[in-house]
């Protein structure tokens, strides 16, 4: 998968590949239109191209939403706990241990004894 997030600003003839590169005036219109809906974007997904979130088949969301959120946590990915849906020794296994144990003891405890 391939994801890369690109930023044009044009602005009176000149493009910017950053924010940060605006000059402090622009800077302030910048943020000021970022904040409402002035801003205009396009979503490209695996080559497939929408003008926004809303058009999106619902697969293509939940992969679009799931690498947000990743993004958003700093590339952090948590992985869901599924429970245990069976114990993780059985009834036999934890006897055989048990009785593995108690032959041990009552070896060193007869050796101890000599």
């Amino acid at each position: 998968m391939n994801i890369r997030f690109k930023t044009k600003i044009r602005y009176d003839g000149r493009e910017y590949s950053d924010p940060s590169e605006l000059p402090a005036d622009v800077r302030a219109a910048y943020d000021k239109a970022m904040a409402g809906d002035a801003a205009q974007t396009k979503v490209v997904v695996n080559g497939q191209e929408f003008a926004n979130q809303n058009e999106m088949p619902d697969d293509v969301r939940k992969l679009y939403d799931d690498v947000l959120s990743v993004i958003e946590n700093n590339g952090e990915v948590t992985l869901p706990v599924a429970p245990r849906s069976e114990p993780l020794i059985t009834k036999r296994q934890l006897e055989m241990i048990l009785l593995l144990v108690a032959s041990a003891i009552f070896g060193a405890w007869l050796f101890v004894a000599k």
